[in-house]
């Protein structure tokens, strides 16, 4: 790709060579910001006809929501061989008509970014764009170029020239270095689209798995986390991860860009990352790496997961992605849930978390599914997530998560142990692929098929074609886990104290007070309350909670414990205050209560090894 795309290239020469190209030669100028606003010129592959549209994407893979990403385009203009302008004619928010499209040298236009629009324009800010003057740019390349609608599929050299103290990371492939500027080649818009960037101050690291380069960057506005720290926190990931899916990592790039924010909110509202087959974008709140450690390995992991699917095992609506009116599968469950359900399970099974924070994480998914809509099929929910189903999306993430653990778990039974969905996912990879899709109609006849356990196919038609609830105490028994919708315990209590975080001092803070019982009352907690230690135990953001689980199962009612808090005084200081009270044991309502049997049948025992050890 690096001989042929520069065998055409020259600085001096590409206006008059422009209209005789094959390829797309993209020039983004981020040394030169004005108004917050970035100077794009796009010189085009010949064209062979009178007119041509321009388009930029209406909707990106992965979003399920309709961004228009045109109307961040300013002083659109269209430049033939001679430097006059073309006569260009709006269609719609996304799409110019350029007349006389045979004489079309370049297009020249200017780029505003979403993240400061009122709510950040509606747009998840992992799948937006940031333009900061000296500090960064989110370069989210499908929100500053576009393609002609009948040359989407041929190559673009990428040029960005970028401030001298600015680095940017990638796994699009480097070809060149000139001075400021880097330049870049893609195969085609859809690995163009596919490869967001992030340029700011140098803060980077980087490992190996295997062959497989593991890249992270982040910018964090008061250099609160890392590069060197997110690394820490994911190196035993990827190992678990290439294990997981057989040995192999698909790509030999991988690029982690993680974008922090000041303060707790986001223009829309939402934190989170967004998937690309070879790199995630995260966008989260500026906290130490502590507290922000459990999230970043969930995040990370699911977002690399999407790997196999979509990215990898897809239908034919998603094969052909139309970036215009995109064709919705029935498959979500398969795309995120399975996605999910994989970045819970390879934590779980190669000790990255343990079986009791494992069951928490499956409690929590059925607590949230079930303010959804359970009346619905979910081929229904995912096909019309578009517009009908909107409001159902989310639950992709919780009860499409539960399905991909009810198909494991169902596999494992019918096989004894011998086959789940890390199975039925390789199976599937090998059948289909990146460039062979399947039938959206016929998958669950496919997986009865491929796998050779043609059960799970009525299993499939119900749960996930049908509305038929998930059988959970027939799949947990399965593995010698007893389950029950509801039931009622006696445990030690916490206090009943709301808690938040406090970033600028790593303390879990008391926010409410109101719903106290009598052990939070005879501690006296305060509204304001940072609590510094916890039954003698240091406590943070990234601990507490296994702290107080550690509590709670050590004592016993009536001995006395001390919790150590710094109370926030009047001229704004803290005074640390040692709080003591006797432990007493309060009822709770459990929902989705699960328990693991301490002596399994053999055959449980086998399917639960299977199932959680590696």
């Amino acid at each position: 790709m690096k001989n042929l795309i520069l065998a055409f290239f020259t600085l001096g020469s590409i206006g008059a060579l422009a209209n005789e190209i094959e390829h797309y030669v993209l020039h983004i100028d981020l040394a030169n910001i004005e108004n917050d606003m970035v100077n794009v010129r796009l010189y085009v592959p010949n064209i062979d006809r009178d007119t041509a549209v321009y388009n930029m994407p209406k909707i990106i893979p992965g979003t399920y929501s309709v961004y228009n990403f045109g109307r961040f385009i300013k002083d659109f203009k269209a430049i033939d061989t001679t430097g006059i302008e073309l006569p260009v004619i709006k269609l719609d928010e996304n799409r110019w008509k350029i007349s006389n499209a045979q004489a079309l040298s370049h297009l020249v236009y200017k780029v505003k970014d979403t993240y400061d629009e009122p709510r950040g324009a509606g747009i998840f800010e992992p799948a937006g764009t940031n333009i900061e003057v000296g500090k960064n740019i989110v370069l989210n390349t499908f929100g500053f170029a576009g393609y002609i609608d009948h040359l989407k599929m041929v190559p673009y050299q990428v040029e960005i020239l970028r401030p001298q103290k600015f680095y940017g990371e990638t796994s699009l492939p480097r070809i060149d270095i000139r001075d400021s500027t880097d330049v870049f080649a893609a195969k085609d818009y859809f690995q163009l689209h596919d490869c967001p960037m992030l340029y700011s101050a140098p803060d980077t690291a980087a490992m190996y798995v295997d062959d497989t380069r593991i890249a992270v960057s982040v910018y964090s506005p008061n250099g609160v986390v890392k590069a060197a720290e997110v690394l820490g926190l994911v190196d035993e990931l990827f190992p678990a991860a290439c294990k997981y899916l057989g040995g192999d990592l698909p790509t030999n790039q991988y690029s982690i860009l993680i974008y922090l924010t000041e303060g707790f909110s986001s223009g829309s509202g939402g934190f989170g990352a967004l998937e690309h087959n070879t790199s995630t974008v995260c966008v989260l709140p500026e906290a130490p790496v502590s507290a922000l450690a459990q999230t970043i390995k969930d995040v990370v992991a699911h977002e690399f997961f999407h790997i196999v699917t979509p990215l990898n095992i897809h239908s034919e609506e998603v094969h052909d992605y139309d970036f215009m009116n995109p064709k919705m599968s029935k498959h979500l469950w398969m795309y995120e849930g399975c996605t999910e359900y994989a970045a819970q399970h390879v934590q779980v099974k190669y000790g990255l978390i343990s079986v009791d924070e494992f069951m928490e994480v499956i409690k929590g998914k059925m607590v949230a599914a079930s303010g959804f809509d359970s009346g619905i099929a979910f081929t229904e929910v995912s096909k019309k997530a578009l517009g009908e189903h909107e409001d159902q999306y989310q639950n992709v993430y919780e009860q499409g998560a539960l399905i991909g653990m009810a198909v494991d778990l169902k596999l494992l039974s019918l096989s004894h142990g011998d086959y789940g969905i890390q199975d039925l996912m390789r199976d599937l990879s090998e059948e289909y692929g990146i460039e062979k899709p399947f039938e959206d109609d016929r998958l669950f006849l496919e997986i009865g098929r491929i796998s050779k356990y043609l059960e799970i196919t009525p299993f499939l038609e119900r749960h996930i074609g049908g509305t038929e609830p998930l059988p959970y105490t027939e799949l947990f028994g399965y593995a010698g886990i007893e389950y029950a919708e509801t039931t009622t315990v006696r445990e030690v209590s916490g206090g009943g104290a709301a808690l938040g975080f406090n970033p600028k001092t790593d303390r879990m803070l008391v926010t409410s007070t109101q719903k106290l019982d009598d052990f939070g009352k005879d501690l006296g907690f305060q509204k304001g309350d940072e609590i510094v230690s916890w039954n003698g135990v240091k406590v943070d953001s990234g601990n507490i909670r296994e702290e107080v689980n550690n509590f709670k199962a050590s004592v016993e009612e009536g001995d006395r414990v001390s919790v150590l808090v710094a109370r926030k005084q009047k001229d704004g200081s803290y005074k640390e205050k040692t709080l003591k009270a006797k432990v007493i044991t309060v009822e709770k309502k459990i929902y989705n209560y699960l328990k693991i049997k301490e002596i399994p049948t053999k055959e449980e025992k086998t399917i639960r090894d299977a199932w959680l050890v590696e």
